[in-house]
């Protein structure tokens, strides 16, 4: 089970699934999604994405960008890229759609609209999520042998029962 189908949870979705486990990604959003965030993907990124064959979509719908400038109210800092090296720019949108539909063609399963409220816990272990649909009340059990928590910081699990990104625990 992997919460949350931005980039962190696709990618870990498609790994997953190309190893062969079954995977099943679920999101509070309905994709594509639209999502304020940066919209640069860095050379290191670029290089990573390319060795799991997902880079050529976004090489070819993103701007190719050679470095960056950091501005101040009295600064500017230009770095650029070393040779050979470039990111892109692609809509956050475009960019988390492309990601997930590769996860789902690798296998995973993938459903939009769902709420995590809290994770299972038995014995001291996760053993799953509790949700509810966006717009129901209704809360359900999704059991999981291994649960990812990939929501970003908007996570709803923690003190309150909630599972964190940073409390990512396996339950084999």
């Amino acid at each position: 089970m992997i919460v949350g189908a931005g980039p962190a949870g696709s990618i870990a979705g498609l790994v997953l699934a190309r190893a062969g486990v079954r995977v099943r990604i679920v999101d509070r959003a309905e994709f594509p999604r639209d999502k304020l965030c940066g919209d640069t993907v860095n050379p290191g990124t670029m290089a990573r994405l390319r060795m799991l064959g997902v880079a050529d979509e976004i090489d070819a719908r993103g701007l190719r960008v050679d470095g960056m400038v950091v501005t101040s109210a009295r600064h500017a800092i230009v770095g650029r890229y070393p040779s050979g090296l470039c990111g892109r720019a692609i809509r956050r949108r475009d960019l988390d759609w492309l990601l997930l539909q590769r996860a789902i063609d690798a296998g995973c399963a993938f459903d939009s609209r769902v709420l995590v409220t809290g994770a299972v816990v038995e014995h001291g272990r996760v053993v799953g999520v509790r949700v509810g649909g966006v717009a129901e009340s209704r809360s359900c059990r999704l059991s999981a042998r291994v649960t990812i928590a990939a929501s970003g910081e908007a996570a709803a699990v923690g003190d309150r029962g909630v599972l964190r990104r940073s409390q990512t625990v396996q339950s084999a």
